[in-house]
């Protein structure tokens, strides 16, 4: 059986544990990351203006057998 003296000392050590948990949350710096719809738009303004910018290579069908 525990002393008194045991449970005061295991409360406190709860009590402090409790209060620097608090402590970390508050001081965690906030992680700024793009909205769902900047991050959408973004992709499609890419898409449509990706190939006036970077023309896309397309092979050349010299001597392909399938041609029509």
């Amino acid at each position: 059986m525990y002393n008194l003296s045991h449970l005061y000392v295991a409360a406190h050590q709860n009590e402090m544990l409790n209060l620097a948990s608090l402590e970390r949350l508050a001081k965690k710096p906030s992680v700024k990351r793009p909205s769902l719809v900047a991050k959408a738009a973004k992709s499609v303004w890419s898409l449509l203006s990706g190939p006036a910018e970077r023309p896309m290579s397309l092979p050349k069908l010299d001597n392909y057998p399938y041609r029509g």
